[in-house]
């Protein structure tokens, strides 16, 4: 596991074997998976705005998605 979100590790390099928080190694893929898709999702929303086209509700889900990958709650 390589976690890309931590910023609780040691030295400030990413975990490699399993997260200092707790998370298991199938929540960070995940993770990485919704970050991907949300850097596509904001290439369309930048380009929208182009044409003056956008929607706030986007904008909303965007900036959820993106920190629920810094609020995970580990046991």
């Amino acid at each position: 596991m390589f976690c890309y979100q931590c910023e609780q590790t040691a030295k400030g390099q990413g975990c490699t074997v399993a997260g200092v928080c707790g998370k298991q190694p199938e929540v960070a893929a995940l993770q990485d998976l919704l970050i991907y898709a949300l850097k596509g999702l904001s290439l369309y929303a930048v380009e929208g705005r182009k044409g003056n086209i956008h929607d706030p509700k986007v904008n909303t889900f965007t900036a959820k998605a993106l920190f629920a990958t810094l609020m995970i709650k580990v046991n």
